[in-house]
């Protein structure tokens, strides 16, 4: 096990149903089987169940299946330790082969579902900017959809690791937001990241159709909800179905 003690940093061993370091900090596994190691009592953190729901809905649709697939072939290709940060409900996590894995997310809502639907990985509520592992224990890396420091990927990979980002491409879900917004502009990429070398930059891209009910629950799961005034919501309400495309920014990396 490579985790830490958030507390005072010194390793962690499972004692019945705790996580235990030698100076007595416990931390008790949920009845779903996840691991609180955020030193915080607010609950309030991370996506909550309504954008839960809606994630997992949406994912179900199987129109995200194909990046999946390629990130568990490009990660499949490293064996040992494998980390997700910014894990979620853990449908990418889920598909990964590694024997050691861990999801980290600050949300509870989504690290509850994760770790009830997927006994092969250890979920962990924690921040991904202080993450309670050791240093170099990490053999392949995901950021998913999420923000990343870049000073604890370096502190957390192996010299020989990889760091796999995934962000959302320029034209990601454009008909989307053609809907949504009066005047659409292009998707920003997200910056390199210059202390690692990048092995390859690949974007990636498919069509799906959904119907209305699906086509609501991607919205809520994309920061365009929150932008969004009322008319262009409106708009997509009246919309029966529609084929959107996405498209994703791979980029992986190595020390």
């Amino acid at each position: 096990m490579n985790l830490k003690c958030p507390v005072c940093g010194k390793p962690l061993v499972r004692k019945e149903n705790s996580l235990v370091c030698e100076n007595r900090h416990t931390f008790d596994f949920a009845k779903s089987g996840y691991v609180n190691l955020f030193p915080s009592s607010s609950s309030s953190h991370g996506d909550n169940r309504e954008m839960r729901k809606a994630r997992t809905a949406f994912l179900n649709t199987g129109s995200y299946r194909f990046l999946r697939e390629y990130l568990e072939g490009v990660l499949s290709k490293k064996d040992g330790v494998f980390l997700d940060l910014g894990c979620g409900e853990g449908y990418y996590t889920s598909a990964m082969p590694q024997k050691e894995k861990y999801g980290f997310d600050l949300s509870k809502e989504m690290i509850t579902y994760a770790s009830k639907h997927d006994r092969s990985t250890r979920y962990i509520v924690a921040s991904i900017f202080d993450l309670p592992v050791f240093d170099a224990c990490a053999d392949a890396v995901l950021t998913c959809f999420a923000p990343c420091s870049e000073a604890e990927i370096q502190r957390i990979l192996k010299d020989d690791g990889i760091f796999v980002f995934v962000s959302p491409g320029r034209r990601h879900l454009r008909e989307l937001k053609d809907v949504l917004y009066d005047t659409v502009y292009d998707n920003e990429t997200e910056q390199r990241f210059s202390s690692l070398s990048m092995v390859r930059e690949e974007v990636i891209s498919a069509p799906f159709s959904l119907e209305n009910e699906m086509l609501w629950n991607l919205f809520l799961m994309t920061p365009y909800y929150y932008r969004t005034g009322e008319k262009g919501k409106q708009r997509l309400r009246d919309i029966a179905s529609m084929s959107v495309t996405a498209e994703f920014l791979i980029r992986i990396y190595t020390k």
